[in-house]
């Protein structure tokens, strides 16, 4: 591909294999969309069809948090409603932006720790397609794990409506999360790790650091669950607009940063 030549490809290879040698590194691309996709789901579905309804407490100040469309569900209905739509659209928007800072900051910050760096300089491509081909493929990593986590997700969840009798879980929420939101939040885990790693000393670091990034995500599940909004598709176009936005700033200056090396 014109687009893509080999050597950059090869750069790509390259911090994919690194990445997957690193114990802690493999570990946690793999560990939370396992937890966060599968377990957590599994757990909820569990629960819900198995826990008498007596014993679910705050049932109906939680169901309050329901649109009007999801009023006329049964107990059991309206839980999994709240925890497919409310609940894990946020948990599931950590799963692209762990897998993408910890991709970066093994592609990064690991790179300059491991003192191969500098070496990488020397190949005959330049430090921008050198950047460009390293932001690729963590970017290309964070969406085929981000992909195949929603898949594994939607056939759990899709078990869970069978089994209540609901319709698929699928609505204008979650296609705006899936190809909008999603992606925006890849990349914006990306650049910020390329401005961290710019400024830390090892990739254990560079990964504290990307903690950070969680806390919007933990205050826009506070925010909907203690009932002060709501995630529609608006709410997430503009969001998506707004990360896309941030984005292409912190390009600019990400690669400024990288160049400068």
């Amino acid at each position: 591909m014109k687009t893509f030549p080999q050597e950059e490809k090869a750069i790509v290879r390259k911090d994919f294999h690194e990445l997957w040698d690193s114990r802690m590194s493999r570990t946690t691309v793999l560990l939370v969309p396992l937890v966060l996709a599968v377990a957590l789901p599994i757990l909820f579905v569990v629960l819900i069809n198995t826990v008498p309804a007596s014993e679910i407490n705050g049932a109906d100040q939680m169901r309050k948090l329901l649109p009007e469309e999801a009023r006329g569900y049964s107990l059991r209905q309206s839980m999994l409603y709240m925890v497919t739509n409310l609940i894990f659209p946020v948990l599931y928007l950590m799963i692209p932006l762990m897998a993408s800072s910890v991709a970066a900051a093994s592609s990064f910050a690991g790179e300059r720790e491991r003192g191969t760096l500098e070496t990488l300089l020397l190949a005959p491509l330049g430090v921008r397609r050198i950047f460009h081909a390293k932001t690729l493929g963590c970017v290309l990593l964070s969406a085929v794990v981000t992909g195949i986590s929603f898949l594994a997700f939607a056939v759990v969840v899709s078990v869970g409506d069978i089994l209540l009798g609901m319709p698929f879980f699928l609505n204008w929420n979650w296609l705006v999360l899936i190809f909008f939101l999603a992606p925006a939040v890849t990349v914006f885990g990306v650049m910020f790790m390329v401005l961290v790693s710019a400024r830390s000393k090892s990739y254990i670091e560079s990964v504290q650091t990307s903690g950070y990034l969680v806390l919007p995500l933990v205050l826009l599940l506070i925010g909907q669950m203690a009932g002060i909004f709501r995630l529609g598709p608006l709410f997430l176009l503009l969001a998506a607009a707004v990360v896309w936005v941030a984005d292409a700033l912190l390009w600019v200056f990400a690669g400024r940063s990288f160049l400068k090396i």
